[in-house]
């Protein structure tokens, strides 16, 4: 029996596993000079998101702030950065994919 499901049992993001939905991003030009993005969905993948984080970013228009925070998941060529999954509600952008001993740490930034 899965320790993390015994009453009393303490939840961490490495025993907390949701799952996400992955797709591939493609950017395309319209006919009236904008970009239109496909999303193509590729499958589902499990993963062990860690807290939310929050940092100052510094643009054109000045600090914006920009939430983050990293995911393991099992090795998967299907992870690559500039790819997006969606779980609980929101949708994250890989930055950067990372392998950890056996398993995939995964840089994610939260899309507006």
């Amino acid at each position: 029996m899965d320790r993390a499901l015994l009453p009393g049992a303490a939840v961490t993001a490495a025993t907390r596993r949701v799952l996400a939905e992955l797709f591939a991003v493609t950017l395309s030009d319209t006919p009236y000079g904008g970009q239109a993005r496909t999303y193509e969905a590729l499958g589902t993948v499990w993963l062990a998101p860690g807290p939310v984080r929050a940092r100052q970013r510094s643009g054109p228009d000045g600090q914006r702030r920009i939430e983050g925070r990293r995911a393991m998941s099992a090795p998967d060529p299907r992870l690559t950065a500039g790819r997006v999954l969606a779980f609980e509600g929101a949708n994250w952008r890989i930055v950067a994919v990372a392998t950890v001993r056996t398993d995939v740490e995964l840089d994610l930034e939260r899309l507006s």
